[in-house]
């Protein structure tokens, strides 16, 4: 189930960039996308989610250099 996150989380985001930066928190979405990755590929053995997994960390990983300062 896809869903917008809600106005809470949003804000929750923006502390956590106001506090780690944008590049800080891109990093670690981009680390939590090559575990869920590692994880597919372990327990579920699906290898073409976790290919799409490594996809959106990889994607992530770079725009990263395009934030610097942010």
């Amino acid at each position: 189930m896809l869903r917008d996150c809600t106005k809470e989380e949003i804000e929750t985001l923006e502390k956590l960039v106001d506090s780690a930066g944008l590049q800080g928190v891109l990093m670690a979405l981009s680390e939590i996308c090559g575990e869920k990755a590692e994880h597919v590929r372990t327990n579920w053995q699906d290898k073409p989610l976790a290919r799409r997994w490594n996809t959106a960390c990889g994607a992530i990983g770079c725009i990263i250099s395009k934030c610097m300062g942010l």
